[in-house]
């Protein structure tokens, strides 16, 4: 009987992707780690924030020119949550269509770790904001307030409640579009560089905004970053999102 030749298997395309996804997911959690130590070093062995501060603040009228400006506290704070509170409803749209399998470019994972991501990054600082005891700089005694300045494990001192304004719940509502970064992957590198660039320019304005009227220290609005996007990575390994860059383009 004539030996038929098998021809030589051929490499799934899911392994080199699977090793690509495991180096980006080392290299995020290598970056998460030097960049907390390199916050922590930068604001808890320095003056930084109060320094920052200090030049928002007018010591002749005791207080942050804009802490009242409209602009800022109509449009930038008020205004613009009720702006993301529906664009994440229209958000959440996408993602139940990505979960449904209609939409090429999110995989039914990455659609649950947007929705995900949209929704715990914003209570994972709300609950962070429990956990710590930092106050907000219109708080501070330096600041015309009533309160310590506090490290970040620092205890409120006895007899005076503890802050809740660390880290900056308002910045939060702007770096939750981070998500996007992580699960937009497959659609490929522009689109995550652009969601990245959104959350990151979102984030910064918002944050930016309470600085200016003295609600936040610069560390409480770069932590908020930070907790935005480790949530981020820990989301898309927890539900196994697709984190191959590319492997599926927006039609």
């Amino acid at each position: 009987m004539p030996v038929t030749e098998l021809a030589p298997a051929l490499p799934t395309p899911a392994a080199p992707a699977l090793d690509a996804s495991r180096r980006w997911l080392l290299a995020q959690s290598a970056l998460l780690a030097l960049s907390a130590l390199l916050l922590y070093a930068a604001f808890e062995g320095t003056d930084l924030d109060r320094a920052l501060a200090r030049t928002l603040f007018d010591a002749e009228l005791g207080s942050f020119p804009w802490r009242h400006s409209w602009f800022l506290e109509a449009v930038m704070h008020r205004t613009a949550k009720q702006v993301t509170y529906v664009l994440v409803a229209a958000s959440l749209y996408v993602c139940w269509q990505g979960w449904k399998g209609r939409l090429d470019w999110l995989p039914p994972r990455n659609a649950l770790l947007a929705a995900l991501g949209m929704v715990a990054i914003p209570l994972a600082t709300s609950t962070a904001k429990l956990l710590t005891a930092r106050y907000c700089p219109w708080d501070i005694i330096d600041f015309g307030g009533y309160a310590p300045y506090l490290g970040l494990f620092e205890a409120a001192p006895a007899g005076i409640k503890g802050g809740q304004c660390f880290p900056a719940g308002h910045a939060s509502t702007g770096f939750l579009w981070i998500v996007w970064a992580v699960a937009l992957r497959p659609a490929g590198l522009r689109a995550a560089r652009g969601a990245l660039g959104v959350g990151l320019l979102a984030g910064a304005l918002l944050g930016t905004a309470r600085m200016l009227q003295g609600a936040h220290f610069l560390s409480h609005t770069l932590w908020t970053l930070w907790l935005a996007w480790a949530a981020s990575v820990l989301l898309a390994v927890v539900v196994r999102a697709e984190l191959g860059a590319g492997a599926r383009r927006a039609a």
